[in-house]
């Protein structure tokens, strides 16, 4: 899938966890190693096995049903495997459902943050998998994403960076130079490179895969760009600190250059990247908002960590998916032979192979040059998106909050307070505080 010196992936090991992917893939399932003593025999008793996706496209539910359960159940011919297909919109949600049920899928596909949302509901993982010798091959810092209170709580699922990316063509035709690296260059980049008519976007400056610059994941980032931290030392939120209202003023000013007001008609429905299609100069995203790896448009195309403010740094995201079990579950020692099948080397890169996404595995390889920059730009500024507490909550507070500063509807102090006292009573009431 992709080729890389040895020691990169030990820079991206330092670095990642500083600062917060073996052969080609070929397209065959590999049946797990059912050697080790933690391995249940099987009975003579049918069992279904469930498992909830979120990260998919049509090829990989394609991959998943005719190659990896197959394969399964050549070595688990009592066993079915049942993939249920979920969304992020609704996750929270649905997850809610499972836990309060205490029955659900056997095997949860959870997000970059969600360790100190779940971890104290999913199975610890450390005697299932401690001689396991694939464990050795991932990368610490996806490990340090997935372990709760000491304990391993599921396996890393993909890597996904999200850089900014800005097309250089473009770039030029609205006298910018160079991809914006200040705050003040970022705001000026999205007014040259911006083109309105007749009260309707038809070239957005800047874009982001969230709503239209209101994504409160990038927000977080902003703030670690200022130099601020979520959270005080005595675990109170920090999101009346002046490093916040920065981060939030900033993300005000660059909106406004994009959208001088809440009367200007938004981008129509996405065809494809707006990259790719010149509605974006410039784009904050994952491989989801990006062209195809192999669209002739990224020669045009320079990738880039966040603009930060004087007295700050650049970061680049880095979200590790992962798959866990839940201590509901009637079939753990089948979850996690059917965990270690898909954390494989062979299967780890088909599956980021589709996605366009990285392995967490330190034996995968990058052929492709996007792919390898993008490497580059996690060893470099990485810091993993992870430690966010109560993150559903968190969601759902600033998803409420950025849109009414964002829309002129409150100010700025007025935001930021409301987000420090919702949130405050958000961790108390979950017993985080």
């Amino acid at each position: 899938m992709r080729s890389v010196p040895k020691h990169f992936w030990v820079i991206v090991c330092v670095l990642l966890l500083a600062a917060c992917g073996g052969a080609p893939a070929d397209n065959s399932a590999t049946a797990p190693d059912t050697s080790s003593s933690d391995s249940a025999p099987q009975t003579d008793d049918a069992v279904t096995l469930g498992i909830a996706l979120v990260d998919y496209t049509d090829e990989h539910k394609t991959w998943l049903e005719q190659e990896i359960i197959p394969a399964f159940q050549q070595s688990h011919p009592n066993a079915a495997v049942e993939p249920v297909y979920l969304n992020w919109s609704t996750l929270n949600e649905t997850y809610a459902g499972y836990f309060a049920a205490s029955d659900g899928p056997d095997i949860l596909n959870l997000g970059s943050e969600f360790a100190p949302e779940y971890g104290d509901r999913l199975l610890p993982l450390n005697s299932y998998l401690q001689s396991w010798p694939d464990l050795e091959q991932y990368l610490p810092a996806t490990l340090e994403a997935t372990t709760w209170q000491g304990e391993l709580r599921g396996l890393p699922w993909l890597v996904m960076p999200r850089t900014y990316m800005c097309r250089s063509d473009l770039l030029e035709e609205g006298g910018i130079n160079a991809v914006p690296q200040t705050f003040d260059e970022a705001i000026a980049q999205a007014a040259a490179t911006t083109i309105i008519n007749d009260s309707k976007l038809e070239r957005a400056g800047i874009w982001t895969i969230g709503a239209d610059l209101q994504d409160w994941q990038e927000y977080i980032q902003f703030i670690w760009a200022a130099g601020g931290t979520l959270y005080n030392a005595d675990g109170a939120p920090a999101f009346d600190s002046n490093q916040s209202k920065r981060a939030l003023q900033f993300m005000y000013d660059r909106r406004r250059a994009v959208l001088p007001n809440e009367t200007t008609a938004m981008l129509g429905e996405a065809q494809g990247s707006r990259l790719a299609t010149g509605e974006a100069a410039c784009m904050w995203s994952n491989a989801w908002g990006a062209p195809l790896l192999d669209d002739a448009v990224w020669n045009d195309i320079v990738i880039a960590p966040s603009p930060y403010p004087e007295g700050g740094q650049p970061v680049v995201q880095v979200f590790t998916d992962w798959l866990g079990v839940p201590q509901y579950t009637k079939n753990p020692d089948l979850a996690v032979e059917f965990l270690q099948m898909l954390g494989s080397q062979e299967n780890q890169a088909k599956y980021n192979e589709i996605f366009g996404s990285f392995s967490p595995r330190k034996d995968a390889t990058i052929d492709n040059p996007v792919m390898q920059k993008q490497a580059e730009m996690m060893a470099e500024y990485g810091r993993a998106f992870s430690d966010v507490r109560s993150a559903a909550k968190l969601s759902e507070i600033l998803q409420a909050e950025l849109p009414l500063y964002f829309q002129d509807i409150q100010d700025l102090d007025t935001t930021v307070q409301n987000i420090q006292d919702r949130y405050t009573q958000a961790l108390k009431d979950d017993g985080k505080l």
